[in-house]
C-alpha cells in the first residue's frame, strides 16, 4: 500500500489508520458484498479464532471488502462492536523500502506496542504472501512469529488478505495459522450482483476520469463477454468485477482516443458519403448527387469547426503550461531566498549576541530589524514580492484550466460509451472477430443441433438429447442446485463420443482449447482423488488444492469431460456425485467450488462389445445398459437425470464415414489454399467410398479412415507440392483397390 510522503511522516509506526485509508478513496461506496461484509464483521465479533484469512482470487474485492468494513462504521446500523474497533493498515512497502534488518525490526516493533497499546485495534494485511517474502528477504522471519505472539495473546486482531495461488505460502508461514484464523473465501458475485458493482463503480470511477458517459448497455456487454471468454491479457485475466472493470477502462480510453482524434459527428458522414459516391457512380442518380454534396458540404463546415477548436485547445494549453512554468521557476526562486535569509539572519543573530555580551549591559537589548521582523513571522519585501506573483499567476492558471476544461466538456459532453465500442475493444484484445462476439445467443442456440451435426455425424439422438438439455439450462429452467447438464456417453471407440464435447466447447464458447478434460486413466490409484481436490491436511502439497477445484475456482463457465470413467478408482465416484447431485465441491482446503454453470460430460466403454456384436442398436443399447448397472452404483446412475441422460452411440456405417473422410479431404485442401492458392485437392466420390471400405475397421471408428488420410495422404501430398512452390492446378487423389493404396496426380499447370 503507497502513501502521500505526508502520510508517512504522520505514521512512524508504519501504519495507517483507517479513516486516511479511506480518505484516499472519496465516495467510496461497497456495493453488493452485503452478505459477505456480515460473514466478516461476525467473525471479528468472535471470542475465539476471530481473525480472517480472506481469501479470493485477484480482482475479487477483498481489499474493497476491507475498506467497506472501515465504511460502515459511520452507518447507523452497524454492530457497536465494530464502530468501537481501530482499523490499521500496514504499510509494508514503506516498512521493508530500507532492507536494513535492524530498521525493519525496530519499525515492526513500533508498530506492535502502537496496537497493543490502542483497545480494540485490528490489523489489515493487504498482501500477506508480499509480507512473508519481504520478511524472508530481508532477514526478519521473526516479524511473522511477533505478529502471531500479538495474535494469541489478544493483543490486537488481524485480517489478512491473500489470493488462491498464494494460500500454501501463508498457511505455511506459521503452524498455528489455521488455530487462529478463520477462513473467509470471497468468491465472484453473481450476475445480478455483478451489475450492481460495475454501474456503481463505472458511474462514480470510470465516468469521473474519463468525463464520458456510460451507457448501460455497456456495462451489460462487458459483463457478457467477460464471463463467457477468458483471455490471456493480464487484466483480463483477474477475477470478476475486475475483468469487467478493466475493460470498460480500456473500451473507454480507446473511444476517448478517437473520439479527440476527430469530430465524433465525421465518421458517420463519411460512411453516407461513400455510400452515395457508390449510387452515384453506379447509376448517376441526380438526388444521390445533391445528396452527395451536401454532405461534402456538412463535412467541410465541421471539419473546419474541430480544427478551430483544436486551435483554441492548444492555445490555451500553451499558456496553460507557460502559467505553470512560470510558477515553478518563481516558487524556485522563493525558495533559494528564503535559504538566503535564513542565512543572514543566523549570521546577524551570532553577530548580536557576540556584540552584547562584549558591550556594556544598557546596549544589550539591541537587535537588528531584520532579525526581529523574521522572528516575528514578517515577510521581506522580496519575499512578499515573489509571494504576491505566484498569487497572481496561480489565479491565471485557474481561468486556463477552467477554459480547457469547459472546451473539453463541450466535447465530452457528447460522448457515450454503448455497447459497440466494448465489443471493438474486447475484439482487438481477443482476437474474436466482432461478428462472433455479436451472435445472437438465442438463435445459436436454436440452431445448436444442426451446428453440432455439421462437426459429429451419425449420431441424432446424442446431438438433439445434449443441445435440448443445454437450451433448458440457458432459457434459466434447470435446478439451481444442478450442473446445466450431465451426460454419460456410451458406444465404440471412435464414434464421437470426444468429438461431441469439442464440438460443444467449440459452439458455446467460441474455443474448442476452453474444454477442460481428464484423462480418467492418470486416475486409477486409491490417492488419485488428491490430483482433483487436493491432498488431507499433513500430506505433501495440501496447501495447493487440487486440479479440478483450481480450475473452476479460476472459471467457473465451463464444459468438464471425464474420459474413460471405468478406469478410475472408484474413490474418485464419491467426488462424481456431489459435483452431480449438489453442483458445488469442497477442496482440501475447505474451500468451496460451484459447477452450476459447468456442463458435465463422461465417457465409457462399457459395453462397448455388445454394440459391434449385435446388428439392432436398440438390443446392444439394452445390454450395454445392463451391463451399466452391475458395474456403478444406482445412486450415481440415476444422477444423470434417471438414466435418461445416458446416451449410447450407434457405430458409424460406411456412409458416415464417407463424409468424415470428405471433411477431413476438404480441411487439407484448405489448408494446401492457405499457403498455395492455385493448388486444390480432388478426389472422386468412387475412390473415396473405395477407399473408406478398405481402411475403415467399426473396433477403431472414424479414427481409422481419420489416421489412414493423416499418415499417408497428407504426406503424399506434402511430397507433391513442396518441391514446386510454381504449381498450379489440382492434385488428384485416385484410389487402386488391387493395391488397396492411394496414388497421387501432381497438378499440370504452372502458376503465372
Amino acid at each position: 500500500m503507497s502513501m502521500t510522503d505526508e502520510t508517512q511522516e504522520n505514521t512512524m509506526d508504519h501504519l495507517v489508520r483507517g479513516h486516511d485509508i479511506l480518505a484516499q478513496f472519496p465516495n467510496f461506496e461497497l456495493v453488493g458484498r452485503d452478505e459477505v461484509l456480515k460473514k466478516l464483521t461476525a467473525i471479528l465479533m468472535r471470542r475465539r479464532a476471530n481473525n480472517v484469512l480472506l481469501i479470493g482470487s485477484g480482482g475479487v474485492g477483498c481489499s474493497a471488502i476491507c475498506l467497506g468494513l472501515q465504511e460502515s462504521k459511520s452507518k447507523p446500523d452497524t454492530p457497536f462492536d465494530i464502530v468501537s474497533k481501530r482499523f490499521f493498515w500496514l504499510d509494508g512497502d514503506w516498512l521493508f523500502s530500507s532492507g536494513d534488518p535492524v530498521g525493519i525490526n525496530e519499525g515492526f516493533n513500533r508498530a506492535m506496542r502502537t496496537l497493543s497499546r490502542t483497545p480494540n485495534s485490528v490489523l489489515v494485511i493487504d498482501d500477506m504472501r508480499d509480507f512473508i517474502e519481504a520478511a524472508r528477504n530481508n532477514g526478519c522471519t521473526n516479524l511473522i512469529n511477533a505478529l502471531m505472539r500479538g495474535v494469541k495473546k489478544k493483543k490486537f486482531q488481524v485480517i489478512i488478505e491473500t489470493r488462491d495461488g498464494d494460500l500454501e505460502t501463508v498457511l505455511k508461514c506459521h503452524s498455528d495459522m489455521q488455530e487462529s484464523y478463520t477462513m473467509l473465501d470471497i468468491s465472484e458475485p453473481d450476475a445480478e450482483l455483478l451489475h450492481q458493482i460495475l454501474a456503481s463503480a463505472a458511474s462514480k470511477r470510470l465516468s469521473t476520469h474519463h468525463r464520458i458517459k456510460i451507457a448501460d448497455s455497456a456495462i451489460e456487454t462487458a459483463i457478457e463477454v467477460t464471463s463467457k471468454y477468458r483471455t490471456r491479457d493480464l487484466g483480463l485475466s483477474r477475477a470478476q468485477p475486475e475483468r469487467s472493470l478493466t475493460l470498460l477502462d480500456r473500451a473507454l480510453t480507446s473511444y476517448r482516443l478517437d473520439a479527440h482524434a476527430k469530430d465524433p459527428r465525421l465518421p458517420e458522414l463519411e460512411e453516407r458519403r461513400a455510400a452515395l459516391e457508390a449510387a452515384k457512380a453506379q447509376d448517376g442518380n441526380q438526388e444521390a448527387t445533391a445528396e452527395l454534396a451536401r454532405v461534402y458540404q456538412e463535412i467541410e463546415e465541421i471539419s473546419e469547426a474541430w480544427a478551430a477548436r483544436q486551435q483554441q485547445i492548444r492555445a490555451i494549453y500553451a499558456e496553460l503550461r507557460e502559467g505553470e512554468d512560470a510558477i515553478r521557476n518563481l516558487e524556485l526562486e522563493l525558495e533559494d531566498r528564503l535559504e538566503q535569509e535564513s542565512e543572514q539572519l543566523e549570521n546577524e543573530t551570532t553577530e548580536t549576541k557576540e556584540q552584547a555580551a562584549a558591550e556594556p549591559a544598557a546596549k544589550k537589548s539591541y537587535v537588528s530589524f531584520a532579525a526581529r521582523t523574521s522572528g516575528a513571522g514578517f515577510d521581506s519585501d522580496e519575499v512578499a514580492g515573489l509571494k504576491e506573483k505566484i498569487a497572481r499567476f496561480e489565479v491565471e492558471v485557474d481561468k486556463k484550466k477552467q477554459q480547457f476544461e469547459a472546451i473539453t466538456a463541450e466535447i465530452n459532453d457528447s460522448l457515450e460509451l454503448i455497447k459497440e465500442h466494448v465489443l471493438e475493444e474486447f475484439s482487438s484484445i481477443s482476437g474474436i472477430p466482432v461478428s462472433k462476439l455479436t451472435q445472437d445467443e438465442r438463435e445459436k442456440l436454436l440452431h445448436l443441433d444442426r451446428n453440432l451435426d455439421a462437426r459429429v455425424f451419425g449420431q441424432d439422438e446424442a446431438v438433439s438429447k445434449l443441445s435440448n438439455q443445454v437450451r433448458v439450462a440457458r432459457a434459466g429452467l434447470q435446478s439451481p442446485d444442478k450442473p446445466q447438464a450431465s451426460f454419460m456417453f456410451l458406444g465404440p471407440s471412435g464414434v464421437g463420443k470426444t468429438e461431441l464435447a469439442k464440438a460443444l466447447t467449440a459452439e458455446l464458447f467460441d474455443d474448442e482449447s476452453s474444454l477442460l478434460r481428464f484423462d480418467m486413466s492418470e486416475y486409477m490409484e486409491k490417492h488419485a482423488v488428491a490430483k482433483l481436490i487436493g491432498a488431507p491436511p499433513g500430506y505433501e502439497g495440501y496447501e495447493a488444492g487440487g486440479i479440478l477445484t483450481n480450475e473452476m475456482r479460476r472459471n467457473p463457465r465451463r464444459i468438464i469431460l471425464f474420459d474413460e470413467i471405468e478406469k478410475a478408482h472408484v474413490d474418485i465416484f464419491n467426488v462424481f456425485l456431489q459435483i452431480i447431485d449438489d453442483a458445488r465441491l469442497t477442496d482440501n482446503r475447505g474451500l468451496t467450488v460451484s459447477f452450476r454453470d459447468a456442463i458435465i460430460l463422461m465417457t465409457t466403454n462399457i459395453g462397448t462389445t455388445h454394440f459391434l456384436a449385435e446388428e439392432n442398436f436398440e438390443v446392444a443399447k439394452g445390454l450395454a445398459i445392463e451391463d451399466l448397472d452391475e458395474t456403478y452404483r444406482p445412486e450415481f446412475l440415476a444422477r444423470f437425470n434417471g438414466k435418461r441422460n445416458i446416451v449410447c452411440f450407434k457405430p458409424l456405417d460406411l456412409p458416415v464415414i464417407q463424409q468424415i473422410a470428405a471433411r477431413d479431404i476438404s480441411r487439407l485442401d484448405a489448408m494446401v489454399k492457405a499457403s498455395l492458392p492455385e493448388i486444390s485437392i480432388e478426389i472422386s466420390e468412387e475412390d473415396l467410398a473405395a477407399m473408406c471400405k478398405d481402411h475403415y475397421k467399426a473396433i477403431s471408428g472414424a479414427r481409422g479412415i481419420t489416421g489412414y488420410i493423416e499418415g499417408v495422404i497428407k504426406p503424399e501430398i506434402a511430397n507433391t507440392v513442396l518441391f514446386d512452390q510454381q504449381a498450379s492446378g489440382s492434385i488428384v487423389i485416385s484410389y487402386d483397390k488391387a493395391a488397396k493404396a492411394v496414388q497421387l496426380q501432381p497438378p499440370q499447370g504452372e502458376a503465372d
